[in-house]
Formats: structure tokens, C-alpha cells, sequence
């Protein structure tokens, strides 16, 4: 009995496991490596920009940094990174509003007037999934 417990254990962890990915994200094309780059996923055209689903932070080394979403459901997403480099936790903007720090979207996407629009930057993560986005492209 102990070991039919124990296998149906494991086969559920493995069954739970299997329904969800890990999402990498690998940046470049930071100016400095002066403080850090936050990212925000999003799953939802209403939400991009405004709530994230997921945030996280890393430091940059070389230029370059990288986040790892892990247990993510499958579905459809978009990112959104800034250069956080006077480190204050929030994008800096001019009195415009306009972004005095750099910043990008999944798929390189681009605003013209304005933010990148979530059609342009969302993308389907079936499987675990590496992603790239390079800021002042």
C-alpha cells in the first residue's frame, strides 16, 4: 500500500510539474552597469504596462542581465524591462512623462508616440522558453 501511495505521489508531482514552464529572459545593451533592470510579465492586454503579473530584478554584469520566471502556466505573455539606474524602484519621466531611463519590450517591440502595445510584444510560451531583449536597439 506504502508504495502505491509513494507512486502516485510521484506521479502527480510529475503530472503538476509538466503543466507548467519556466520562462528565461536574457537582456543586453545596457549603457552602464550602474544599478539594476526590473521586469514585469504580463498575460493580458489590460494589465500590460499597468499590473504586472510577476516582477523581478537583477543586476546587471557586462551589460547584460537575466531573470528566470519558473511555474508559469502555459499560455500567452509579454515582458517589459526598464534600466533602474539610480536604483529608485520606479522609472524616472520628465515633466512630459516621457522615460528618462531606458527600457524594452518582448519581441523588441516598439511604441511610435507612445508605450509598445501588447499585441506587438505578446508571445505563446507552450514549453520553457528563452527569450532575448535588447535595450537602445
Amino acid at each position: 500500500m506504502k508504495k502505491l501511495i509513494l507512486t502516485t505521489a510521484i506521479l502527480m508531482c510529475s503530472f503538476l510539474k509538466a503543466q507548467t514552464i519556466n520562462l528565461e529572459v536574457n537582456m543586453s545593451g545596457f549603457k552602464s552597469n550602474t544599478g539594476n533592470v526590473k521586469v514585469g510579465l504580463y498575460d493580458s492586454k489590460g494589465t500590460f504596462l499597468k499590473s504586472t503579473l510577476v516582477s523581478l530584478s537583477s543586476e546587471i554584469k557586462d551589460q547584460q542581465a537575466k531573470v528566470v520566471f519558473k511555474g508559469l502556466k502555459k499560455g500567452e505573455y509579454a515582458v517589459s524591462i526598464y534600466h533602474d539606474e539610480n536604483n529608485n524602484g520606479v522609472m524616472d519621466k520628465n515633466m512630459m512623462g516621457i522615460p528618462k531611463e531606458d527600457y524594452a519590450s518582448s519581441n523588441n517591440a516598439k511604441g511610435f508616440m507612445g508605450p509598445p502595445k501588447y499585441e506587438d510584444a505578446k508571445f505563446i510560451a507552450n514549453n520553457d522558453l528563452k527569450i532575448k531583449i535588447k535595450l537602445n536597439e
